[in-house]
């Protein structure tokens, strides 16, 4: 069975493909990256590390793209929807709707076409299957970096020809700090948090530390938050902020700094990349 990880090049799936080239765990066949070509350049920078690093090791990365995140939601119109007649993955922004009290949020749909989707693909082509040709069941291992502090966002795979796999909750347990100090340990650099310079489910802290050492990110961030406020036949405007404000000018304090407990439930499916 071949195995292939599902890179995302922040700390734990960088630790699952560096046990790999160090024989902690068994050699993967490759690594596939799904690139929304809008991360934060720190996330390219030690991707290509790790390219250099791996391909040492006889392990091949694949840089894939569904195409550009941020050009194609300056595309759309409306939850999907494109003047041209195609249609674009909509993103989790946060909805105010007039007469309103309680914001809402859009249905995700980014991570299954910018990831999960094109992630499949390609191990449909390096499997040697073409589209719509059937696959026998448990054909490939895709393994996923979410490790065992996390294990609640560990899926069983929708795709029968696919077995999901969970290093660092069954083959080596170990938290997202362990993964750090492996890390650490062994030499190897601190990786970013791997995510879309836009994503909305950045916490304050997350957007704060953006604004802090990334500015120009921030700065394209907050322009980007700006052109999205109007969607067409959608009631109430678009947020990248859970606060429903513009981004600009939040309030990036901590809930501790403001005297509250923070009660957003929201993460990531584990997809986008840990």
């Amino acid at each position: 069975m071949k195995r292939y990880l599902s890179l995302g090049a922040g700390v734990q799936s960088s630790t699952v493909l560096l046990m790999s080239c160090v024989g902690e765990l068994p050699k993967l066949d490759g690594a596939i990256f799904a690139d929304t070509q809008w991360e934060p350049a720190s996330v390219y920078s030690h991707l290509a590390w790790l390219e250099e690093k791996a391909a040492g090791y006889g392990i091949p990365i694949y840089r894939i793209s569904r195409g550009n995140i941020k050009a194609d939601a300056l595309r759309t119109s409306v939850r999907g929807h494109v003047g041209d007649g195609g249609r674009a993955a909509s993103l989790p922004y946060f909805v105010k709707t007039p007469g309103q009290d309680q914001e809402g949020m859009i249905r995700r749909q980014c991570t299954n076409e910018y990831k999960i989707e094109p992630i499949q693909k390609k191990l449909r082509q390096l499997l040697g299957y073409k589209p719509r040709q059937i696959i026998p069941i448990g054909s490939v291992e895709q393994w996923l970096g979410i490790s065992r502090d996390e294990i609640r966002r560990a899926r069983l795979s929708q795709v029968r020809w696919i077995v999901h796999r969970y290093p660092l909750i069954f083959d080596v347990p170990m938290t997202r700090q362990q993964c750090l100090r492996w890390m650490q340990g062994h030499g190897f650099p601190q990786p970013p948090r791997s995510a879309c310079i836009c994503c909305p489910f950045h916490s304050d802290a997350e957007w704060r530390q953006m604004r802090e050492t990334q500015p120009a990110e921030f700065a394209e961030a907050c322009d980007f938050d700006e052109q999205i406020r109007e969607r067409d036949n959608l009631r109430g405007q678009v947020f990248l902020h859970r606060s429903c404000l513009p981004l600009r000018n939040v309030d990036l304090s901590t809930a501790e700094e403001r005297g509250q407990s923070s009660f957003w439930g929201q993460e990531c499916q584990g997809m986008c990349g840990v």
